[in-house]
């Protein structure tokens, strides 16, 4: 199960599964990012398996972003959400992911 973890303002930690299987629970999805100077970031190292409902999510949040007119910047992206976000053509869209 994900849960999502907030560290410092405008600082999350995402971990756990991010799966069909494993659905993510209500407040992971209805999860409001709040932005610390212009910004959230929001670390992926703590995700141990990911798929398709892993991007669902990260193009929520960027849509919040958006919205809120902040940044989502995201850091230790697992490989196969990697592959993801390129086979899906949305490599510009998350092209600070690191």
């Amino acid at each position: 199960m994900a849960e999502l973890v907030a560290r410092a303002p405008g600082r999350y930690d995402l971990t756990g599964d991010l799966t069909f299987s494993a659905e993510p629970p209500r407040a992971v999805w209805s999860a409001r990012l709040n932005p610390s100077e212009g910004a959230v970031v929001l670390d992926l190292g703590g995700l141990q398996s990911v798929d398709s409902v892993a991007l669902a999510l990260l193009l929520e949040w960027e849509r919040q972003a958006r919205a809120g007119g902040f940044r989502l910047v995201v850091t230790a992206v697992p490989p196969r959400l990697k592959a993801l976000i390129q086979v899906t053509g949305l490599g510009a869209l998350f092209a600070d992911a690191a």
